[in-house]
């Protein structure tokens, strides 16, 4: 029996039969539930930022999730001061557009489409502020409805502006965005 080769196992026989586990995959896992997390968190900490600019600085009738509360407003308290005029736009916008991003999957093509496609919501939401398409828009019969949604967004049409402050913070956002997930994934 000697020219016979002995069977010996890597996993101790105490062990068997747990399923042999790719430490290198786990490894690269966690690496990458770390990148996700503190993206997530990023994106987090911006919508909290930009909300708490919303709720503190601006009349609640001009802001499109809070237009349904606009008659319980106390009163703007002006914590922010000129920041608080374009930020928030650059808030939502970067952190919605990395959410989607992550949501996409962080692929280089993700990454794209979701900051074009955010950008293009955050880009249609304040043109419709644009005077003429508000009056277009606002003054049609045929938009009217009981809807609370679409009455929120003719309240935000209404009580808007259009600031080209708000398109370039948006861009801005969204290219922050793309510029976080890849700097997370390590590729352009």
């Amino acid at each position: 029996m000697k020219g016979r080769p002995r069977l010996t196992t890597a996993i101790p026989l105490e062990t068997w039969p747990l399923p042999v586990v790719n430490t290198f995959a786990v490894k690269r896992f966690e690496r990458h539930a770390v990148k996700v997390a503190a993206s997530s968190l990023s994106a987090i900490f911006a919508l909290a930022a930009g909300t708490s600019i919303y709720l503190f600085d601006r009349d609640w009738a001009s802001v499109l999730f809070l237009a349904p509360f606009a008659d319980s407003t106390v009163g703007h308290a002006g914590l922010f001061g000129v920041l608080g005029g374009n930020l928030p736009s650059f808030f939502h916008a970067y952190a919605f557009a990395l959410l989607l991003i992550l949501l996409l999957g962080n692929t280089p093509h993700a990454r794209h489409i979701g900051a074009a496609l955010w950008f293009s919501i955050a880009a249609a939401l304040e043109c419709l502020q644009a005077t003429r398409l508000e009056a277009l828009l606002y003054g049609s019969a045929a938009v009217r409805t009981d809807s609370s949604i679409l009455a929120s967004i003719q309240a935000y049409i209404a009580n808007g502006h259009f600031d080209p402050g708000d398109l370039l913070a948006a861009g801005l956002g969204c290219v922050a965005a793309y510029g976080v997930a890849s700097a997370l994934e390590g590729r352009p």
